[in-house]
């Protein structure tokens, strides 16, 4: 979560944004049944040269989301217990920096993990990440992981 933060160029994100980023994260190859918007079809095989392997393969993608998110939101809850995120914008369901200096130890662990998963945290917080979290041309639709149908319009 903090790798994804630190590459995030929002002031505040959705906690289901920053949920669906982490997923992506955490399953890489799940990236090509991602619906992309045509303007950024190019990032989507940039990140994806080769074809599908059977042992990356999920079977049901949103229930392992969901599974996750206890895990996530305990992470999320972690970093504001430790000032790192806002604890007054996550009871809005946001996550806003505080602009806490990580410690050092933290700051290396976090840039041997972007050398490991570059490529995939840069696609999710690239210009991908302005995609609206909201509505039918928003990452809950494009990616099929949130209900998106009653979402305010």
């Amino acid at each position: 979560m903090l790798q994804l933060l630190s590459y995030s160029k929002e002031d505040e994100i959705h906690v289901d944004k920053l949920r669906i980023w982490d997923f992506y994260t955490t399953f890489p190859s799940l990236i090509r049944e991602m619906s992309f918007p045509n303007e950024l079809r190019h990032l989507k095989e940039k990140i994806i040269k080769d074809k599908s392997n059977p042992y990356e393969e999920i079977a049901d993608a949103k229930q392992i989301f969901e599974r996750m998110k206890t895990f996530q939101m305990s992470a999320i809850k972690c970093l504001a217990s430790y000032g790192f995120v806002d604890s007054k914008s996550l009871s809005k369901n946001r996550i806003r920096k505080t602009g806490k200096q990580l410690p050092e130890e933290l700051l290396i662990k976090i840039n041997e993990l972007n050398n490991q998963k570059g490529d995939v945290i840069k696609l999710v917080t690239s210009d991908l990440a302005e995609l609206p979290l909201f509505g039918d041309k928003g990452w809950k639709a494009r990616t099929g992981l949130l209900e998106f149908m009653y979402d305010p319009k």
